[in-house]
């Protein structure tokens, strides 16, 4: 499925609330610190299911069009159709959106090249496959979200204890490179969880 640039900007009206300094967002399709943004994203989406950008920006796969950075290349000619859907919509933002839709997409579709890797007793190739399958199907644009650890907001708590803190940061800088310490979290996309059969009775 292959959604227009109208059905993203319906989505982002979900019940979502953003809070930007001290105010309250509740529609970040029309607040101006958002709204030239989701438009701009609107019209990748827009571009994407013209008839007349279907060769370049689409292929097909189980009888559906997809989104050209779902297309796992298994050839030197998919490897330059991505390419040309990257340079795309690189030309249509002037490269100044730095996390476009292709770009997390772009992990799924190539992890799932190499579901092998995924072994258990630690991966779980079916569940990376169920995701991959979900976004490409569904059109979804999805980000990932980096950010400190969960108890690095209070750092008193750190300085109380005499612990290092956990949030990254430079600790040293020197003629080789810089010397960091700390950890990032990393948010990741996930499939909806399975919906279990209730039993009769």
């Amino acid at each position: 499925m292959l959604k227009s640039g109208k059905e993203h900007l319906e989505s982002l009206r979900d019940g979502r609330v953003i809070h930007l300094g001290g105010e309250c967002i509740e529609d970040v399709t029309t607040h101006p610190a958002f709204r030239n943004a989701a438009r701009t994203v609107a019209a990748l989406y827009d571009m994407k299911a013209d008839p007349a950008h279907r060769e370049t920006m689409t292929y097909e796969e189980d009888g559906r069009h997809h989104s050209i950075y779902y297309l796992r290349p298994k050839t030197r000619d998919d490897l330059q159709r991505r390419m040309l859907g990257y340079c795309i919509i690189a030309d249509l933002t002037c490269g100044m959106l730095g996390c476009s839709p292709n770009h997390v997409a772009s992990f799924a579709t190539g992890m799932a090249l190499k579901l092998d890797e995924l072994k258990s007793p630690y991966g779980y190739p079916d569940h990376l496959l169920t995701s991959y399958r979900h976004i490409r199907d569904h059109d979804l644009y999805t980000v990932y979200a980096a950010l400190p650890p969960q108890a690095a907001r209070d750092p008193a708590f750190y300085q109380q204890k005499n612990l290092p803190g956990p949030t990254l940061r430079v600790v040293r800088k020197g003629n080789n490179g810089v010397v960091i310490r700390g950890m990032k979290m990393l948010a990741i996309v996930r499939a909806p969880p399975r919906r279990r059969a209730k039993k009769a009775g």
